[in-house]
Order: C-alpha cells, then sequence, then structure tokens
C-alpha cells in the first residue's frame, strides 16, 4: 500500500543514515588511531569478525571486554577505513573481503594486532583465517573459535599468553631481531596469450600446454569422469593424466598441509598435489593441475585460490593452476570443447550407474566388472579420437556386451537407491567410504546423481536471468542452439547405453526439479541444496526406494539439504510432489516417513552411530521396495 515515491524517500532517507553512522564510525576509528600514535608504546587489537559474531554480546563472550580491561584499546574492523586497502584475487563474500581488506591495513600498522573472532565450522572462515594468517605473515595475531560450550577461563589465558607475545614481538622488531619475509618465490602459471594456452615457468620460460615436458594433472572427482576427461583432453594433443583414485595416503598428506577445517574436496585435492608432486613427478616435469572454480556462494570457489597459495608458501616450481571456462576461452581450446567435455560427461554418468547395476545384479559380479573394465577402457581410447560416430560406435559394441552379462534377476526389479548430495564426495569412492560397494553386498544398485544434473541447472539459471551478468540477444540465441545439440548428444548417448537394460538413463528435468524444491527452498538460492532437495523428492517411490544424501562435513548446502529432507520426506511431500501418480498413493499408504539418510563424511570410515542408521536405512527401503514390486504386478 506504500507507493514508490515513498517508498523511494524511505530508501534515501534510511540510505544517508547508514552513511551518516558509517562516516561517524570512522571518525571514531581516526581519533584512536590518532591516540596511539601519540603514546608509541601502546599497542591496539582490532577485532576481525563478522558483526553478529564479534560484536554482539550474546555471542563475543566478553573478548572484547577481556582486552579493554587490560588496558589495550578495542576496534572493530568497520571502524576502520579500509577503502584504499585491497581484497583478494575472487574473495566473493562481502564479509570475507571487509576482513581482508581490514587484516592488510593492520599487518602495515606497528601499533596494530588483530584478533579473528570465529564460530565453530564456520565455512567460510576456514579459508579466510588462512588468508588473515598468510598476510600477517609472522606478525602475531589470535584466533578464537567459539561455541557454546567455550569455557571463559580458556579464553583468558589465550589473551594474556597473546598479549604476551605481542610485547615480545615488539620488543624483538625494536631490536631489529625479526627476520624479514623470505626472498620472492615466483611460482609457475597458466596464460593465454593471443588466444593460445601456455605455461610460464618459475624460470620464466613460456611453454605450449603441448609441449612433452608438461602434464595436465586432473585430480581424481570419481573415477569414471576423471578418466573420461583426460581422456577427451589427450584428444587435443595434451598429456592429460587422471590422478589414481583418493586413499588414505592422499587423505593424510591433504590433512597434513591444511587446517582440515576446510571441506574434505579440498583436503584430497591438495593430498593429490603434494602427492604426485612428492612421488610420481618426472625430472623437468611442468605440472599444470586441473582445478575447476565457481563464484560462490559455495567454499568451492576458493579450492583454486588455496592451491596458488599453497604451491607460493611450500615454494614448489614449476607448477601451475589451470581453470577452463568461458572466461579463458578454455585455454585456447578449438570451439568444439564444450561439446567434447559434454559427451565426457554424460558417458561416465551413466557407465557409472551401470557398473552399480551390475555389482548389484550381476551373477558373477567379478565377472562383470572384469568385462565392464574392458569396455570402459575402449570407451575411453574412442573418446581420444574426439569423433562422435568413432564414439557411439564404440558405446553400442560396449552395450551389446555388457548387455549379455549374465544376471541373477531383472534390473527393474533391483531395489535402487539415489545417492545425492554434494557433487564431489558423492562421487569420489573414499569419500563416500565405498558406499555404492556396501549397498550392492546387499542387493542395491546406487543411482548416483548426475554431474549433468549440475550443467543442466547452470544452463537453467543462465536461461532464466539467474546470473549476475545479461545476456545480449546473440548471447542467448548461442546458448538455446548449444544447449540444443547438447540434449541431442545426451539422448542418443543414453539411448545407446540404455538398450543393455542395466539403466533407464532418462535426462533430468530441471524445472521439475526446482518445482518440486519451491515449497521448501527458493530457487532464488543457488547452488547443489536445491538439486539436492528436488532431486530427492522427485526419485523416492517413482526411481527409488530410499535417498541418501551425502557431502562433506560442514558442508552448509549438504545441511540445509538435510535439515529440509528430515521434515519433507514424508508422505505427504512425496504425494506434493507427485499429485497425479495414483498409484504413488497405493504405495504410500499407512507409511509416513520415506526412507532418507543424511551422513557427512570427513574421510575416516563411518562411525558406529552412521553404520546403525545405514542398517535401519537399508530395512525400510527393502520394505517399500516390496510395496513398490508390488504395485507394479497390480
Amino acid at each position: 500500500g506504500v507507493g514508490d515515491r515513498a517508498a523511494r524517500e524511505a530508501f534515501e532517507f534510511a540510505l544517508q543514515r547508514q552513511l551518516d553512522c558509517v562516516a561517524a564510525m570512522n571518525a571514531e576509528g581516526r581519533r584512536m588511531l590518532s591516540e596511539l600514535a601519540a603514546d608509541p608504546d601502546k599497542v591496539g587489537v582490532v577485532i576481525l569478525s563478522r558483526p553478529y559474531s564479534g560484536f554482539a554480546e550474546e555471542a563475543h563472550m566478553g573478548i572484547p571486554h577481556k582486552f579493554a580491561s587490560r588496558g589495550v584499546p578495542v576496534i572493530p574492523l568497520d571502524f576502520l577505513d579500509l577503502e584504499p586497502e585491497r581484497s583478494k584475487r575472487h574473495m566473493y563474500w562481502g564479509m570475507g573481503k571487509l576482513l581482508i581488506k581490514a587484516a592488510r591495513l593492520v599487518e602495515k600498522h606497528p601499533q596494530l594486532f588483530g584478533t579473528f573472532i570465529t564460530n565453530f565450522s564456520c565455512g567460510p572462515d576456514s579459508f579466510l583465517i588462512g588468508y588473515v594468517r598468510d598476510i600477517m605473515g609472522r606478525k602475531p595475531s589470535l584466533t578464537l573459535e567459539l561455541d557454546s560450550h567455550t569455557a571463559d577461563a580458556g579464553l583468558e589465558t589465550r589473551v594474556e599468553a597473546f598479549l604476551d607475545i605481542v610485547q615480545a614481538y615488539r620488543q624483538l622488531s625494536t631490536q631489529r631481531l625479526i627476520p624479514p619475509r623470505t626472498e620472492r618465490f615466483t611460482p609457475a602459471r597458466s596464460v593465454l596469450e593471443a588466444g593460445r594456452a601456455r605455461v610460464k615457468t618459475s624460470a620464466g620460460e613460456l611453454l605450449p600446454l603441448t609441449d612433452p615436458r608438461v602434464t595436465i594433472l586432473i585430480p581424481s572427482m570419481g573415477r569414471l569422469g576423471t578418466e573420461a576427461f583426460a581422456a577427451f583432453m589427450r584428444g587435443y594433443g595434451l598429456n592429460a593424466k587422471a590422478h589414481r583414485e583418493n586413499d588414505e595416503a592422499i587423505l593424510k598428506i591433504g590433512r597434513a598441509n591444511t587446517s582440515c577445517k576446510e571441506c574434505l574436496p579440498l583436503i584430497l585435492t591438495t593430498g593429490t598435489l603434494l602427492s604426485y608432486v612428492q612421488n610420481g613427478r618426472r625430472p623437468e616435469e611442468v605440472v599444470v593441475y586441473f582445478m575447476a572454480t565457481g563464484s560462490g556462494p559455495c567454499r568451492f570457489g576458493q579450492y583454486a585460490i588455496f592451491m596458488e597459495d599453497l604451491v607460493r608458501r611450500m615454494r614448489i616450481p614449476d607448477v601451475a593452476l589451470l581453470s577452463l571456462s568461458s572466461d579463458n576461452s578454455y585455454v585456447g581450446m578449438d570451439k568444439n570443447f564444450e561439446r567434447h567435455a559434454w559427451w565426457a560427461v554424460v558417458v561416465s554418468d551413466v557407465m557409472e550407474d551401470i557398473r552399480s547395476m551390475l555389482l548389484a545384479a550381476a551373477l558373477d559380479p567379478a565377472g562383470a566388472m572384469a568385462v565392464f573394465e574392458e569396455e570402459w577402457q575402449h570407451t575411453l581410447a574412442a573418446m581420444e579420437r574426439a569423433d562422435f560416430k568413432v564414439l557411439t560406435a564404440q558405446l553400442s559394441r560396449s552395450a551389446a556386451r555388457l548387455k549379455a552379462i549374465a544376471l541373477r534377476l531383472p534390473p527393474r526389479s533391483v531395489p535402487t537407491i539415489t545417492l545425492s548430495g554434494e557433487i564431489f564426495v558423492r562421487r569420489d569412492s573414499l569419500s563416500r567410504q565405498y558406499l555404492t560397494e556396501r549397498l550392492a553386498r546387499r542387493g542395491f544398485a546406487t543411482v548416483c546423481a548426475p554431474v549433468a544434473e549440475w550443467v543442466h541447472y547452470c544452463n537453467y539459471l543462465v536461461e532464466n536471468g539467474f546470473n549476475q551478468t545479461p545476456l545480449s540477444a546473440l548471447q542467448k540465441f548461442k546458448l538455446k542452439l548449444r544447449n540444443f545439440f547438447q540434449g541431442r548428444y545426451e539422448t542418443t548417448i543414453k539411448e545407446i547405453l540404455a538398450s543393455t537394460g542395466l539403466v533407464q538413463a532418462e535426462s533430468p528435468d530441471v524445472e521439475k526439479l526446482l518445482a518440486n524444491a519451491q515449497p521448501y527452498i527458493s530457487a532464488d538460492l543457488p547452488g547443489e541444496a536445491v538439486l539436492t532437495v528436488g532431486g530427492s523428492l522427485t526419485d523416492i517411490v517413482r526411481h527409488a526406494c530410499g535417498v541418501i544424501a551425502i557431502g562433506p562435513f560442514g558442508c552448509m548446502p549438504n545441511r540445509i539439504s538435510e535439515a529440509i529432507l528430515s521434515e519433507a520426506m514424508t508422505t505427504r511431500g512425496k504425494l506434493a510432489a507427485d499429485p497425479a501418480a495414483p498409484h504413488v498413493r497405493t504405495i504410500l499408504t499407512d507409511i509416513d516417513n520415506l526412507p532418507f539418510l543424511a551422513i557427512e563424511s570427513d574421510g575416516s570410515p563411518f562411525p558406529q552411530v552412521i553404520m546403525a542408521k545405514l542398517e535401519t536405512f537399508m530395512l525400510r527401503a527393502e520394505r517399500l521396495h516390496e510395496r513398490m514390486m508390488a504395485a507394479t504386478r497390480h
């Protein structure tokens, strides 16, 4: 009921009040810095924190008062003029930018020292704390991670110890006994010049990516997908190598070189790079490490930045990072690059589900796996040819051979579990603790949410204007044309592989997934959570007798999904998502909660409580499957 003019006036008034408040805070900050400058023996502490953690009395546990009561001035970061300071490359979190800028100001000021107040399991801070420490270098800083169980006595001790360290640091600085930062190290980097991709070595030599000394190293993100990706890159003349599947050794190295607060995929990809550099690298080899990226809000977009910092911090020569996107013209690949990458995604998605069905339904699982591996190697060889006719001809031969494998029961009678959640963990064997094999031993086939689903979802976001940069009419036309051909390739590949009878291989219907998720989570919140919620409600009863959502420990999108699905995976929730299917209502008579299990993985074996929940989940899934089979017979 408020008109446009009144709304605009209210906004302008509120904006001015906000600007006045910021100006007053900056003025107070300048006054405090002037007082510090007038007394060179005095130091001040800048609170580096999110407002709701560091500046709310019910949350900060009196930490600012602990400094003030000891005569140390305390300055919140937003009392400082941070405009002249620079942030960090690809820092897409708003608070992250402020924290990085404040850290740079503190590091330069001889009388200021930083205290980072964070919360247990804060995802963005798992990266930001490391960035801040790197900026501080040898200058002391204090990090306090709070939760509801943090003891006050421990905080008092750490504040006292920090102030003692600051005093000692200042005395050593006065005596010029603090060694300067080590001499600059020049890491290798991938560059794009005149449309050609090259790598610039630590010595400054420019090499094309096709140089025999250059290896494109691809970390395992699910064996089949990684091997397919490496195969089609070899078709471009690159020495692309799919690293071995993640194992305990890789996990151990990753944990030793991270804070372990970052998400599991980052820990594993860190371990992969260091394992290769330490154990598998040839003399004179230049490693270009493939690391996909994103633009947030997920932590995934920080992986490549973390890796760059890691290489620089450990002074590893001739290791560059490579991220492929339209922004860097796919590092000079030709116009067919996207198309060939799409073939690899679709083929590996479907072959993963075929493998799972064979594990569960084959009369001789070991023999079936031997046949599968032979055909997979033939498929990889065909993928290297980068010719769709060659690829489809091989897929047809492989489909015929896979179809001939003896089964102990028809695939449609095999109980199926949908494995959804975070895209890396649900496809990586170590991360999911060999869940596919574990379920297969109990007679369940696992259908893993496809990587292609994410590609379709990204296309949907762009087509419907959810991306930040609006598209021109020509760009929209090109996008529709690309999506059309993507759909044709996907249909052809899936029809060939579905002829095995081992998979249905339907194309993901993103609009349906989002519609089913709409009552619980808005499509305006981009990311995997909406796909996990929508996909789970779509698949249960119709395609699957149970859903497992798995993700890294502390993954916020996965926790959102878990919170929603723990309430929504009910008969009522399913009927709301699928009201036009009368057999669904028949199957769910006198059933309330549907089989659903959420798992967080840190790479270690699942604890007993998860194993007990998994056993209960499988019993409930078996019972629902029996009902689904009975409804089919009738």
